[in-house]
């Protein structure tokens, strides 16, 4: 074999071994884009549940104190929420879509406010004060949702790139830690640069995420542990005048202006 022969081969394999690399790296790829399916089918075996709910967020550029809630929620739209800790401890609020004026029902614990119920915009600029998200956001399916939108389209578009960190242990959880990346730029219309997601491996659900803007700064950290799902929740949970709860009969409906 001559020189210039020998130089062909050795390109040949060089391209060869390039050709198979990238093959799987792009079957990598789509094996972990597939992720996003199972999670939304597993999803939709649920009806109902129950969980401890965590939340720290960077909001104005401060970081807030870590807040533990426990949550109900209940398919399409139903959630009970009462703070355990952080700022709001105590505060009991509930959101049924299309019910109070379709507004949340708010009731705090202490002070002059405690004796009365506030209705107020579940998008408003009230609980954006003190949340990244409008409280129509808050749950499991609301999280795979907005990743199963913005991964989609950038799926389509070529601009995802997603990584897979193995497997780790979440509250006890084995869980799969799953990153995606998006262009590191704003006006590309995405919710976030980058998010590193928890699945948990049992249930098939996201239990943990960590969301990062875009000067790659961590902004907001969620999480959910002590999951009961389809505990079988009825009416009575989402209900302000449920004798468990602490909601007060005199009503205050607030919009963003007062």
């Amino acid at each position: 074999m001559n020189q210039r022969e020998k130089t062909f081969v050795f390109s040949f394999l060089l391209f060869t071994i390039d050709f198979l690399l990238f093959s799987s790296a792009l079957a990598d790829q789509s094996q972990l884009f597939g992720l996003l399916d199972k999670m939304e089918a597993s999803y939709a075996n649920v009806r109902d549940y129950t969980a401890l709910f965590r939340r720290q967020e960077r909001i104005d550029g401060d970081w807030r104190p870590e807040e533990v809630s426990f949550l109900k929620f209940q398919r399409p739209f139903k959630v009970y929420v009462r703070w355990l800790s952080g700022p709001p401890v105590g505060r009991e609020a509930i959101y049924v879509q299309g019910a109070n004026e379709n507004k949340v029902v708010i009731h705090e614990a202490q002070g002059f406010s405690s004796f009365f119920s506030f209705l107020l915009d579940p998008e408003g600029k009230r609980i954006l004060k003190d949340s990244r998200y409008p409280f129509t956001e808050i749950g499991i399916g609301r999280l795979i949702e907005r990743l199963g939108r913005d991964a989609r389209r950038a799926w389509t578009k070529g601009e995802l790139r997603l990584v897979d960190h193995g497997k780790a242990k979440v509250g006890g959880r084995n869980v799969r830690l799953i990153e995606g990346i998006l262009p590191l730029d704003r006006r590309a219309g995405y919710d976030s640069y980058r998010m590193i997601l928890a699945i948990d491996e049992e249930s098939g659900l996201p239990i943990q995420a960590s969301i990062y803007g875009w000067d790659n700064a961590l902004t907001g950290e969620y999480g959910y542990s002590e999951l009961r799902l389809n505990p079988g929740l009825g009416e009575a949970d989402f209900e302000p005048s449920n004798p468990a709860y602490n909601f007060s009969r005199w009503r205050i409906s607030l919009s963003d202006g007062e």
